[in-house]
């Protein structure tokens, strides 16, 4: 049984869409596809209208490292290094100079709103700053596509209005978002959902009246 089978999946700059399905659904291996950690056995996939597909790994690691950003569940922060030195991590093995590393650094933490736990490590901060962290790691590099694989499955809901605002306020800024999810009432921020099922995309809807996270007064409909 393939994992994924005849899927046909467009994402236009700018969008900001939600994955969604079952357990075995076929979502996470999409999301491994998009972000260039599996390639597909058939078929082709275009980023920025480049063909990936065909790329090997040396090749696929530049493209993550240039265009891609990851935001995890589990957050996946280096314990022993501090929010800063967090999202500096990977623009070092992009080759940026240190420099521009903690400029570019500062810049997406206050993004996030984390400036003032610059100096902090993770057994510091909450789980919605983690996330926030992560998010910030994501965006330092300016990539193409934001990939946020369920990015609110560890969060009280407070956290969750939180982490949402900051995805539409990127996306708002035209960042394109792609985020995996099994909440469907988080899903209804994104503009369009698309669900998968045993390897089948099986719908593919936008959504009419997207919710409007606003950590300050709750939810704007």
């Amino acid at each position: 049984m393939l994992a994924l089978e005849g899927i046909c999946l467009r994402v236009e700059e700018g969008e900001f869409v939600s994955i969604m399905g079952s357990s075995g659904s076929g979502k996470s291996t999409m999301m491994n596809i998009l972000g260039c950690l599996d390639k597909p056995t058939s078929g082709r996939y275009l980023l920025d209208n480049i063909d990936v597909s065909k790329m090997n790994d040396n090749q696929l690691s530049e493209i993550r490292n240039k265009k891609i950003g990851f935001v995890f569940q589990s957050f996946n922060l280096l314990p022993k290094l501090t929010s800063i030195e967090n999202v500096e991590l990977p623009m070092i093995y992009g080759g940026v100079s240190a420099s521009e590393r903690r400029k570019r650094a500062i810049e997406a933490l206050d993004i996030v709103g984390l400036t003032h736990r610059m100096t902090h490590k993770p057994n510091e901060l909450s789980g919605g700053q983690r996330q926030r962290v992560a998010i910030a790691r994501a965006i330092a590099g300016n990539p193409s596509i934001i990939l946020a694989d369920e990015p609110t499955g560890n969060l009280d809901s407070k956290s969750t209005i939180e982490i949402i605002e900051i995805f539409q306020k990127l996306n708002a800024d035209g960042a394109t978002i792609v985020m995996v999810t099994h909440e469907p009432d988080v899903a209804m921020y994104t503009k369009r959902i698309v669900t998968f099922k045993d390897g089948h995309l099986i719908s593919d809807k936008p959504v009419e009246n997207p919710m409007i996270a606003n950590s300050l007064g709750g939810v704007v409909s």
